[in-house]
């Protein structure tokens, strides 16, 4: 059939040039092998599939396997594997041409993502969303005893006197909810909820002060229901 009907899905032409890709018939594109699931793991627009597809048949050899690894919900990073080899333990994701891996830590953090490619006045790339599905959010209690008190206490004086004035300009507010095993779970409110740059303020600027300042802290959570907010950009 050719070594690009095989791996890819796709024919060449006469004149050379690649085909559009076959339709697959029995592929469960996103569903985990050995498993019996119904759901996909994992899900991949056209547009990044073709997009992927293309930068497997440009390596030499071609390639057709990507890894995905997800330290944390929201952070993702991909990666070719020029071998082809999965890890031990990885989840293998087929997808019409590819295939994709993703290690047993990853896997809870990719459950439910979703990968497209666009195209913007920046430029173009590859764009993760994390699942739909986020963290329960967790209830608002007073300040505990202990050490665990002592870290809420320089948590909220932080926020208070470096955050909170900055935000505050833009007439938004950020408020700690919970701290647990490392993890500060923050909501947004006012101009702040659903606001187009409030990830980026979250990351960039929240999590650099908190973590900067607080060495106990390893991650940062937004249990903000953004779709609620004034101006809803995550609806």
């Amino acid at each position: 059939m050719g070594l690009l009907r095989k791996l890819f899905g796709v024919e060449k032409k006469d004149d050379g040039t690649r085909a559009a890709p076959r339709e697959a018939t029995s592929l469960r594109e996103g569903i985990p092998l050995g498993t019996k699931r119904e759901e996909p793991m994992l899900t991949i627009s056209e547009d990044a599939k073709e997009k992927i597809r293309e930068v497997l048949a440009s390596q030499n050899p071609a390639a057709e396997c990507i890894r995905i690894q997800a330290p944390r919900r929201g952070k993702y990073a991909m990666e070719l594997v020029p071998d082809g080899k999965p890890g031990l333990d990885d989840a293998i994701i087929p997808f019409d041409g590819f295939q994709i891996f993703v290690d047993p830590h990853s896997r809870a953090h990719v459950e439910g993502a979703s990968l497209d490619y666009v195209v913007g006045p920046n430029g173009a790339g590859f764009k993760f969303a994390a699942p739909e599905v986020r963290t329960v959010r967790p209830q608002a209690r007073p300040v505990p005893d202990g050490p665990e008190g002592d870290i809420w206490r320089r948590i909220m004086e932080v926020l208070d006197s470096q955050v909170n004035p900055a935000v505050a300009s833009h007439g938004g507010h950020i408020g700690l909810i919970e701290y647990r095993e490392g993890v500060v779970y923050l909501e947004m409110s006012g101009g702040c909820q659903g606001c187009a740059s409030s990830a980026a303020t979250l990351r960039q600027g929240v999590e650099r002060i908190l973590r900067g300042t607080i060495p106990e802290i390893v991650g940062i959570e937004d249990v903000t229901n953004h779709s609620a907010g004034a101006n809803p950009y995550y609806a």
